[in-house]
């Protein structure tokens, strides 16, 4: 564990009252709502002292979608030290990917908040860091299809790519949550469960790409049941509730009403 001195934890201590504060008011009256007045009265700090450590309200911005993004990409590496196939692997991203954003909505805001001009305005430090996390993201997705590809469990077609098939795979999910963060799955397409109807929609991508085992191919609901008992029992539990390791289908194996068209 690293030392810190008195001033350094004092400071610590000053950055966490702020960051706190800011979340609390972002998430309460949005961002015209947050401003660096109120953040400084609410957090009993001086203004001067606040903008020592943060140059303006859009730095504190992306000062709270870094600890978002570190936690989220945490949970991403856990799911994907499940013992298993590439696909597997990536299906235990993906229960992470799930469980943060059901579990964390206000953070997944803040996430997608911090993006475009609120980002250009903060500081290059912090820019440049949160642009290290997705970057990160994106290599460590490229990093399990690459695996894929050099076991034998991916033969992506002609003119297709590792970086081609990452975007597709990201652009789906992160568009599908922020989506679903408006409920506009359920109001404008009539979708109940939106977040089992992405798994579907990815697991179809994975196949037309030709990554195996396919998913019509493999129970799917029995190995995503085992994930969440062995990496995620805690946050599984929280979310879809006692005894229910097949997810939102419950406590039993939902059988073939779950499952896709078969793989052609």
């Amino acid at each position: 564990m690293e030392y810190l001195s008195a001033k350094q934890q004092e400071v610590l201590e000053r950055d966490t009252r702020i960051l706190r504060s800011a979340r609390q008011m972002l998430l309460s009256h949005g961002y015209y709502g947050m401003t660096m007045d109120r953040i400084a009265t609410d957090c009993d700090c001086p203004k001067g002292t606040m903008y020592q450590r943060f140059t303006c309200k859009e730095d504190i911005m992306v000062a709270l979608a870094l600890e978002c993004s570190q936690r989220r990409m945490d949970l991403m590496r856990r799911g994907a030290s499940y013992d298993g196939s590439s696909r597997v692997r990536m299906g235990g991203v993906g229960e992470a990917m799930g469980l943060y954003e059901r579990l964390n909505p206000d953070d997944s805001t803040i996430i997608h908040l911090a993006t475009g001009p609120i980002r250009e305005k903060a500081s290059a430090q912090r820019a440049i860091a949160l642009r290290k996390i997705e970057h990160g993201i994106v290599d460590f997705v490229e990093g399990i299809l690459s695996d894929a590809i050099a076991h034998g469990e991916l033969d992506l077609p002609p003119g297709a790519s590792v970086q081609e098939m990452a975007f597709a795979l990201w652009s789906l999910v992160d568009g599908a949550y922020r989506l679903i963060e408006n409920s506009t799955p359920q109001q404008a397409l009539g979708i109940e469960y939106p977040v089992r109807e992405l798994w579907v929609v990815y697991n179809r991508i994975a196949d037309a790409y030709g990554w195996r085992p396919f998913f019509a191919d493999y129970d799917w609901e029995e190995v995503m049941a085992d994930i969440r008992r062995t990496i995620f029992p805690e946050e599984a539990q929280q979310l879809y509730g006692e005894g229910c390791w097949y997810g939102d289908a419950g406590t039993e194996h939902p059988g073939e009403v779950w499952r896709p068209v078969p793989h052609k």
